[in-house]
């Protein structure tokens, strides 16, 4: 794979906006709430545009 031209965190928010909708709105809710849950877990962008969050393994992807 690989590595995205923009920092994914970038990646993931233009998707969030993009999506412009209540999809936006939650994606960007979860984003929030796994971050707060789940401190140092890694954000990602895989297949083909999905914001994905690791930490020792998937812990959720954020597809919509």
């Amino acid at each position: 794979m690989t590595s995205p031209e923009l920092p994914v965190s970038e990646l993931t928010s233009k998707k969030i906006a993009s999506l412009g909708d209540w999809r936006g709105q939650t994606l960007a809710r979860m984003r929030r709430l796994i971050n707060e849950a789940a401190p140092g877990v890694v954000e990602e962008w895989k297949w083909m545009g999905t914001p994905v969050w690791s930490l020792g393994g998937i812990v959720c992807t954020g597809e919509s």
